[in-house]
């Protein structure tokens, strides 16, 4: 008897067909196994009994990195066959799903350690279980004369293991030793000085307790380090990089390290200890740490300018061999940001390095491994001990490729939002999700955007017949796609409003095109009404949506800059409930942020509606408490206000969180009226802003109530706040929650969203 098999899911590049093979030998079986353009094809061949076996045993226990999203059996003629082989790839349509790089696996740490291995101390060192494979990976099928590996010929020795189908490294494409494959160098003095081997990692790591700040070539482009104990080190890379107070992520040696510097529980963890290895964002240990979570060892004295004001710190392991090799000379965590500005696309390249950002490194550890495809660290919280909530996808868990149950013959292009920007691609079985891109505010980030889409093009010999943009017409996304569709001239393009999409994106997940109740919470999205819409409830199916509901309306004083104000937000409240002459008596920490005049004429510009858009966003509404409550008046980066807030009134004491305060009115025409919570505020109540939140719950607890029968959808940048989702998720869990669980709650997954609706209408 002879099986024809089909697998597709996650299935090339990540030790496939070796499996296969090991499974069908040790079960007697003849045939082969190939890669094609959409997954694996095989055939086995032998008794009934041992082919069920084979096939049972390879959906119970697929390779660590591998997916099976579907698996076809059909019987064919037998060919009396008498062994079983790996055959080469077929060139076929593209379609099979190019996989995230992985963290190094213990496999491979234990090699590199041991004195006698030939790899050890190298840092290049990867298996089919580990290593670099979309940031490498030119076109598919995933062999190595279509990776950035290409140009380093084999050794006699990397050869035959790249051959053992029995082997951990058949078929690696990485595959390299110190004889054949890649190498480091460390560059000092403007390129002028060069040093290579195991000591550039020594010298970079006496660098890096000098206090210098070194660029450090990863798999996905460079970060830029030092040390995060060093005061004057930290502070010197926020100057130099213009970041004054956005938070730094941190790469600790270890996990008792990790525990020395923050609480976590078990979820926290494991999370931070996966093979996808993400930023993980954790409560700094403080005095009112647990006895149960006490460290092993001594609080390293880390910088307060790290993550100023905040009671969170962004953590992540070692991923990489160099980054192990680099912990072996230091016992003090790394400040490891990206290499870019001011959110742009990280930096993947030794010369644009030099060229962006030459003037804030002092030395730079380089390789020669080229990076054809840009690519972040991932970064995720826990919430409530059990919603893992990505924030940021991309190193280790992007491309995602998220299976439809129903085929489609469409070809869409999604193009998502103008901040977090991702691609979304929906064809044949599946849509596929591309890494963060970055925020696109300048020429550099749009051509990093466009690349992008080269790159999934190329990949899966990708022409759209319909490309899905946001509705703001100012969204340079949006732009692209309209000024891309006149260029070619056939393709449609749609747009789907900016809080839809995000319940899209939720409702993907899941696989859910029934109607829903949906919050959808964030900064700003252009409405349908042409105002800015953020603190909205929507009644939603796949197809189309009704406003049940939103904030109280208020204007945005300056339009953008009132996003860098919390201070403009709060003022136009007042603006809503008080005369010029009241506020201007008034002695609360907003109105003292300002000069008389400057109030007297923003109260001008509000009256005439002059450069001060109506809007319903929450997330304003979040800045508005913060500045009213004195936290602060100013921000450096998107949600700082809603962090330093929680960081300063929410202590989980229930005291200032009386069911029976008054913070909200809910209107019969479902207007959520901040009046009661601003006058208190206003009044010099600052201890109302520790009622705020849970009271926000309350209001959705009473809203969801009103629906009892429908699915709730939770979306949108404000429910990354952590001190919400614990108030309201425990009051609804004995509801359906569609939470998003692999894809961001903010507007990473936008693209996703707009993807689903054009599916929907199909």
């Amino acid at each position: 008897m002879r099986w024809h098999c089909r697998i597709t899911g996650l299935v090339q590049g990540v030790g496939f067909r070796p499996t296969v093979y090991r499974y069908a030998t040790q079960l007697g079986l003849a045939g082969w196994v190939r890669n094609d353009g959409g997954g694996v094809t095989l055939e086995v061949e032998g008794d009934e009994a041992a082919l069920r076996a084979f096939v049972e045993k390879l959906e119970a226990h697929p390779p660590p990195l591998a997916r099976i999203d579907a698996f076809e059996v059909k019987s064919v003629a037998a060919r009396g066959e008498g062994a079983f082989v790996i055959v080469a790839s077929e060139e076929a349509a593209k379609a099979a799903p190019v996989t995230p790089d992985m963290s190094v696996c213990d496999a491979c740490l234990e090699e590199m350690r041991n004195p006698a291995d030939r790899r050890h101390g190298y840092p290049f060192i990867n298996c089919t279980d580990c290593g670099p494979r979309y940031t490498i990976t030119r076109t598919v099928p995933y062999d190595r004369p279509h990776t950035s590996m290409a140009k380093f010929s084999m050794c006699e020795a990397c050869r035959a293991e790249y051959e053992d189908p029995a082997g951990r490294r058949y078929h690696a494409q990485p595959i390299a030793c110190p004889q054949c494959g890649p190498a480091m160098a460390l560059n000092m003095e403007n390129g002028e000085l060069r040093i290579g081997g195991s000591e550039a990692i020594a010298k970079t790591a006496e660098l890096l307790k000098a206090g210098k700040i070194v660029a450090v070539k990863g798999l996905g482009g460079f970060h830029l380090m030092c040390d995060a104990t060093n005061d004057e080190a930290v502070r010197r890379l926020r100057e130099r990089k213009r970041r004054p107070s956005k938070p730094f992520a941190l790469m600790v040696k270890d996990l008792a390290m990790a525990k020395a510097l923050c609480d976590m529980d078990e979820k926290e963890e494991t999370l931070l200890a996966s093979k996808e290895r993400p930023i993980v964002l954790l409560k700094k240990r403080g005095k009112t740490s647990s006895p149960n979570l006490q460290s092993p060892i001594p609080n390293p004295r880390m910088s307060d300018s790290v993550a100023p004001g905040i009671d969170r710190l962004g953590l992540m392991l070692p991923y990489t061999p160099l980054h192990y090799l680099l912990f072996d000379h230091l016992e003090v965590p790394l400040v490891a940001t990206s290499a870019n500005l001011s959110d742009e696309p990280i930096i993947r390249d030794y010369g644009e390095l030099m060229a962006r950002l030459g003037r804030v490194v002092d030395a730079v550890l380089d390789h020669d491994r080229d990076i054809v495809n840009a690519c972040d660290d991932s970064v995720a919280q826990v919430i409530g001990g059990e919603w893992v909530q990505w924030l940021r996808v991309a190193r280790g868990v992007a491309p995602l490729t998220l299976p439809l149950q129903t085929p489609t013959e469409r070809r869409i292009l999604a193009v998502g939002a103008q901040q977090k920007s991702t691609l979304a691609l929906a064809f044949d079985r599946r849509i596929v999700l591309s890494p963060h891109i970055g925020d696109l505010h300048g020429i550099e980030a749009m051509e990093y955007f466009e690349r992008t889409v080269e790159t999934f093009r190329r990949f899966y010999d990708f022409t759209p017949d319909t490309v899905v943009g946001d509705l703001h017409p100012g969204y340079e996304t949006t732009k692209w796609a309209q000024r891309r569709g006149l260029e070619v001239g056939d393709w449609r393009l749609e747009k789907v409003q900016h809080h839809f999409a995000h319940v899209l994106a939720a409702m993907a997940e899941h696989g859910v095109t029934q109607k829903v109740l949906a919050f959808a919470w964030d900064g700003t999205g252009y409405g349908t009404d042409a105002t800015v819409w953020g603190g909205e409830v929507l009644l939603a199916d796949a197809k189309g949506f009704k406003r049940l509901g939103h904030l109280r309306p208020f204007r945005l004083l300056g339009g953008e800059k009132a996003v860098k104000e919390p201070r403009r937000s709060a003022l136009a409240l007042l603006f809503e409930l008080f005369s010029l002459e009241e506020i201007l008596a008034m002695q609360n920490p907003t109105v003292q942020a300002f000069a008389p005049g400057e109030i007297r004429l923003l109260h001008q510009a509000w009256r005439k509606g002059l450069g001060a858009p109506v809007t319903t966003s929450m997330g304003r509404l979040f800045d508005a408490v913060a500045s009213l409550a004195g936290v602060c008046q100013r921000v450096g980066y998107e949600g700082e206000a809603g962090l330093l807030l929680e960081a300063a009134v929410f202590d989980g004491n229930e005291k200032s969180r009386t069911k029976n305060e008054k913070f909200f009115e809910l209107t019969e025409e479902g207007v959520i009226d901040w009046e009661p919570l601003v006058r208190r505020l206003a009044a010099g109540e600052t201890a109302a802003a520790g009622g705020f939140i849970p009271a926000l719950a309350q209001v959705m607890v009473a809203i969801a109530h009103a629906h009892p029968h429908l699915p709730i959808v939770l979306a949108g940048g404000v429910f990354q706040n952590r001190t919400l989702c614990e108030a309201v998720m425990p009051r609804l869990k004995h509801r359906r929650l569609l939470l998003p669980r692999h894809t961001p709650v903010n507007d990473g997954a936008i693209a996703l969203g707009q993807a689903w609706y054009a599916l929907a209408m199909d």
